[in-house]
């Protein structure tokens, strides 16, 4: 006798294509060649990250992307951490405003009344806010009911819209984390894009119950957390894998449409003093070539909308 009932094999969406209604399927071989305002090929999107670790973080669901290694109290979790959002920022603000860069601040609210100095500076240096959730110690997860999720999500919109005085359409969960509803959450709340998801080089349309929004790919794979982090890899590897992903898009913008190059920074991490030029050097290299510019998460997204592509 079977213990899976009938019931489980009676599945609407089991179908040809997508098991899901978010959105459709896309092949990047089908979507029109098409240029970005301006007439160029390629957008550098850098999206710097903004994260507050609780030193009495939960262990449950799980451990967050950065999350703190030693037992509590680990203050060298915590310092190096916190040295990120007070020393390596500062690096950061230079570096990118000698490009021209206005990133993407993707910020945990918790860090706009810990660190009123950042907001200020990001706001005097042309930056985007986006709400990055409450702190990486509240993960978006299925065990959360929907009330206390929304509780979770409004008061990350709401904090940094007043502390920025912004809009605040950019939503990054802590740690790429959702439950089934966050989306619709996110939408709910007025954001307009959402960059969790990393299953596309360009945007694309994802449906929630309040209107679509606009899914951004912000890669994890190129991320200074994944590459110096994570699989801590010396700092020529980070530098040699972004030049090789940056010529490949640049040589498909060219051919077959535009591109996106998403920098995924963590000031504790590329912006310690033996990394930080690197950093330098790869936006250097990158915006003198023909066709390259950058922009913020809204800005690509506001072009993306007006180009009318699926």
């Amino acid at each position: 006798m079977s213990l899976i009932p009938d019931s489980y094999f009676d599945y609407p969406l089991r179908r040809k294509g997508m098991d899901h209604d978010r959105y459709e399927a896309r092949y990047l071989r089908d979507v029109p060649a098409f240029r970005w305002q301006g007439d160029k090929t390629l957008l550098v999107w850098a999206c710097v990250h903004l994260e507050h670790f609780p030193m009495d973080m939960p262990a449950s669901p799980v451990k967050p992307i950065g999350g703190m290694d030693r037992p509590y109290p680990s203050v060298w979790d915590y310092s190096t951490r916190d040295y990120g959002n007070r020393v390596g920022i500062e690096r950061l603000f230079r570096v990118l405003d000698k490009h021209g860069v206005k990133a993407t601040a993707a910020m945990n609210a918790a860090l706009a009344p810990r660190y009123p100095h950042l907001m200020k500076e990001i706001t005097a240096c042309g930056w985007e806010v986006a709400a990055a959730g409450v702190d990486m110690g509240h993960l978006h997860h299925s065990r959360l009911s929907e009330e206390e999720e929304r509780a979770l999500v409004d008061e990350a919109f709401s904090t940094l819209r007043a502390a920025s005085g912004q809009a605040v359409t950019g939503w990054h969960s802590p740690s790429h984390s959702q439950s089934a509803v966050t989306p619709d959450l996110v939408a709910e709340a007025g954001g307009r894009y959402i960059c969790d998801w990393i299953n596309d080089d360009l945007p694309y349309a994802f449906h929630t119950r309040a209107g679509d929004l606009t899914q951004l790919p912000l890669s994890y794979d190129l991320s200074d957390h994944k590459i110096l982090g994570l699989q801590n890899m010396p700092i020529g590897d980070y530098e040699y894998q972004l030049d090789a992903a940056f010529d490949v898009l640049l040589d498909e913008s060219r051919e077959r449409g535009g591109r996106i190059l998403s920098m995924s920074l963590s000031p504790w991490i590329i912006a310690q003093p033996g990394r930080i030029d690197a950093l330098d050097r790869l936006l250097g290299r990158f915006l003198k070539a023909d066709g390259v510019a950058s922009a913020t998460g809204e800005e690509i997204r506001a072009q993306w909308q007006a180009l009318g592509i699926a």
